[in-house]
Protein backbone atom coordinates (compact mmCIF):
# COMPACT_ATOMS: atom_id res chain seq x y z
CA UNK A 1 0.00 0.00 0.00
CA UNK A 2 2.45 2.53 0.96
CA UNK A 3 4.61 1.37 -2.23
CA UNK A 4 1.26 2.55 -4.34
CA UNK A 5 1.10 5.47 -2.52
CA UNK A 6 4.68 6.23 -3.30
CA UNK A 7 4.18 5.21 -7.22
CA UNK A 8 0.96 7.18 -7.21
CA UNK A 9 3.21 10.32 -5.86
CA UNK A 10 5.90 10.00 -8.09
CA UNK A 11 3.07 9.29 -10.98
CA UNK A 12 1.54 12.79 -10.29
CA UNK A 13 4.81 14.61 -9.61
CA UNK A 14 5.80 13.51 -13.13
CA UNK A 15 3.03 14.32 -14.51
CA UNK A 16 3.31 18.25 -12.89
CA UNK A 17 6.66 17.97 -14.12
CA UNK A 18 5.79 17.14 -17.25
CA UNK A 19 2.86 20.11 -17.51
CA UNK A 20 5.54 22.31 -15.76
CA UNK A 21 7.75 21.32 -18.66
CA UNK A 22 5.36 21.71 -21.51
CA UNK A 23 4.73 25.23 -20.06
CA UNK A 24 8.14 25.90 -20.29
CA UNK A 25 9.05 24.78 -23.64
CA UNK A 26 6.48 26.78 -25.12
CA UNK A 27 8.20 30.29 -24.02
CA UNK A 28 11.51 29.18 -24.20
CA UNK A 29 11.92 27.83 -27.50
CA UNK A 30 14.54 25.22 -29.43
CA UNK A 31 17.48 25.09 -27.42
CA UNK A 32 15.35 24.46 -24.43
CA UNK A 33 13.24 21.90 -25.71
CA UNK A 34 16.70 19.72 -26.23
CA UNK A 35 17.33 20.46 -22.62
CA UNK A 36 13.77 19.93 -21.50
CA UNK A 37 13.84 16.10 -23.69
CA UNK A 38 17.35 15.32 -21.61
CA UNK A 39 15.88 16.41 -18.47
CA UNK A 40 12.68 14.39 -19.18
CA UNK A 41 14.67 11.27 -20.07
CA UNK A 42 16.76 11.76 -16.85
CA UNK A 43 13.33 12.03 -14.43
CA UNK A 44 12.00 8.90 -16.94
CA UNK A 45 14.83 7.17 -16.07
CA UNK A 46 14.86 8.19 -12.45
CA UNK A 47 11.43 7.47 -12.16
CA UNK A 48 12.17 3.62 -13.14
CA UNK A 49 14.95 3.78 -10.52
CA UNK A 50 12.58 4.48 -8.53
CA UNK A 51 9.68 2.05 -9.54
CA UNK A 52 12.40 -0.90 -9.43
CA UNK A 53 13.66 0.57 -5.99
CA UNK A 54 10.37 0.02 -4.91
CA UNK A 55 9.81 -3.16 -6.49
CA UNK A 56 12.74 -4.50 -4.92
CA UNK A 57 11.59 -2.95 -1.02
CA UNK A 58 8.21 -4.39 -1.24
CA UNK A 59 9.81 -8.09 -2.62
CA UNK A 60 12.48 -7.57 0.81
CA UNK A 61 9.53 -6.66 2.77
CA UNK A 62 7.82 -9.86 1.78
CA UNK A 63 10.97 -11.55 2.06
CA UNK A 64 11.10 -10.11 5.68
CA UNK A 65 8.16 -10.58 7.11
CA UNK A 66 8.38 -14.79 5.32
CA UNK A 67 11.44 -14.63 7.98
CA UNK A 68 10.12 -13.12 10.62
CA UNK A 69 7.46 -15.65 10.66
CA UNK A 70 9.58 -19.08 9.96
CA UNK A 71 11.69 -17.60 13.55
CA UNK A 72 8.44 -17.32 15.07
CA UNK A 73 7.94 -21.17 14.45
CA UNK A 74 11.52 -21.64 15.53
CA UNK A 75 11.28 -19.86 18.58
CA UNK A 76 7.44 -21.86 18.99
CA UNK A 77 9.88 -25.45 18.58
CA UNK A 78 12.55 -24.38 20.90
CA UNK A 79 9.95 -23.83 23.86
CA UNK A 80 8.20 -26.99 22.82
CA UNK A 81 11.84 -28.26 22.77
CA UNK A 82 12.50 -26.84 26.15
CA UNK A 83 9.30 -28.17 27.91
CA UNK A 84 10.55 -32.26 26.32
CA UNK A 85 14.00 -31.29 28.01
CA UNK A 86 12.64 -30.29 30.89
CA UNK A 87 10.43 -33.32 31.22
CA UNK A 88 13.77 -35.22 30.58
CA UNK A 89 15.20 -33.82 32.89
CA UNK A 90 12.35 -34.79 35.82
CA UNK A 91 12.88 -38.43 34.58
CA UNK A 92 17.00 -38.22 34.87
CA UNK A 93 16.48 -36.85 38.09
CA UNK A 94 14.20 -39.93 38.90
CA UNK A 95 16.25 -42.18 37.44
CA UNK A 96 19.72 -40.75 39.42
CA UNK A 97 17.48 -41.19 42.97
CA UNK A 98 16.67 -45.11 42.02
CA UNK A 99 20.12 -45.23 40.83
CA UNK A 100 21.40 -43.83 43.97
CA UNK A 101 19.20 -46.62 46.13
CA UNK A 102 20.58 -49.62 44.28
CA UNK A 103 23.46 -49.90 46.93
CA UNK A 104 20.91 -50.10 49.65
CA UNK A 105 18.79 -52.93 47.36
CA UNK A 106 22.19 -54.96 46.61
CA UNK A 107 22.60 -55.28 50.56
CA UNK A 108 18.99 -55.99 51.35
CA UNK A 109 19.28 -58.47 48.45
CA UNK A 110 22.41 -60.17 49.81
CA UNK A 111 20.52 -60.09 53.86
CA UNK A 112 17.23 -61.51 51.89
CA UNK A 113 19.97 -64.01 50.04
CA UNK A 114 21.52 -64.90 53.65
CA UNK A 115 17.91 -65.52 55.16
CA UNK A 116 16.80 -67.35 52.44
CA UNK A 117 20.11 -69.74 53.33
CA UNK A 118 19.12 -70.10 56.48
CA UNK A 119 15.69 -71.30 55.81
CA UNK A 120 16.70 -73.51 53.29
CA UNK A 121 18.87 -74.98 56.15
CA UNK A 122 16.61 -74.87 58.60
CA UNK A 123 13.79 -76.78 55.69
CA UNK A 124 16.58 -78.96 55.20
CA UNK A 125 17.07 -79.71 58.95
CA UNK A 126 13.22 -80.47 59.05
CA UNK A 127 12.98 -82.56 56.40
CA UNK A 128 15.74 -84.50 57.69
CA UNK A 129 13.70 -84.78 60.77
CA UNK A 130 10.77 -85.64 59.01
CA UNK A 131 12.26 -88.55 57.71
CA UNK A 132 13.93 -89.53 61.35
CA UNK A 133 9.66 -88.89 62.59
CA UNK A 134 8.74 -91.13 59.43
CA UNK A 135 10.88 -93.69 60.27
CA UNK A 136 9.90 -93.66 64.18
CA UNK A 137 6.13 -94.09 63.30
CA UNK A 138 7.49 -96.89 60.68
CA UNK A 139 9.10 -98.54 64.19
CA UNK A 140 5.86 -97.59 66.23
CA UNK A 141 3.57 -99.37 63.15
CA UNK A 142 5.25 -102.44 63.61
CA UNK A 143 5.73 -102.12 67.39
CA UNK A 144 2.00 -101.75 67.38
CA UNK A 145 1.13 -104.11 65.18
CA UNK A 146 3.75 -106.74 66.99
CA UNK A 147 1.24 -105.56 70.59
CA UNK A 148 -2.00 -106.18 68.23
CA UNK A 149 -0.73 -109.53 67.22
CA UNK A 150 -0.07 -110.37 71.23
CA UNK A 151 -3.18 -109.25 72.27
CA UNK A 152 -4.70 -111.25 69.65
CA UNK A 153 -2.79 -114.15 71.36
CA UNK A 154 -3.62 -113.30 74.98
CA UNK A 155 -7.18 -113.13 74.16
CA UNK A 156 -6.91 -116.31 72.55
CA UNK A 157 -4.90 -117.87 75.64
CA UNK A 158 -7.31 -115.56 77.78
CA UNK A 159 -10.24 -117.36 76.19
CA UNK A 160 -8.84 -120.69 76.49
CA UNK A 161 -8.35 -119.95 80.43
CA UNK A 162 -11.87 -118.91 80.59
CA UNK A 163 -12.75 -122.63 79.29
CA UNK A 164 -10.75 -124.40 81.64
CA UNK A 165 -12.06 -122.13 84.56
CA UNK A 166 -15.35 -123.51 83.60
CA UNK A 167 -14.25 -127.16 83.65
CA UNK A 168 -12.77 -126.89 86.90
CA UNK A 169 -15.78 -125.10 88.05
CA UNK A 170 -18.30 -127.89 87.04
CA UNK A 171 -18.92 -130.15 89.78
CA UNK A 172 -16.93 -133.21 89.71
CA UNK A 173 -18.28 -136.21 89.17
Amino acid sequence: MIERDRIEALTELMAALEQDLDRSDSLTGRRRRGVELWVRIVIALVAALALSNLYFVNDLTDEVRLVITRMQEMNSLFTRVSARMDQISVEVDAIERNVLLMPVVAEQMREMSTHVRVMEQSVSFMDRAAARLGDSVAVMDTNLHDIALRFHGLNRSVGGMGVDVNQMARPLP
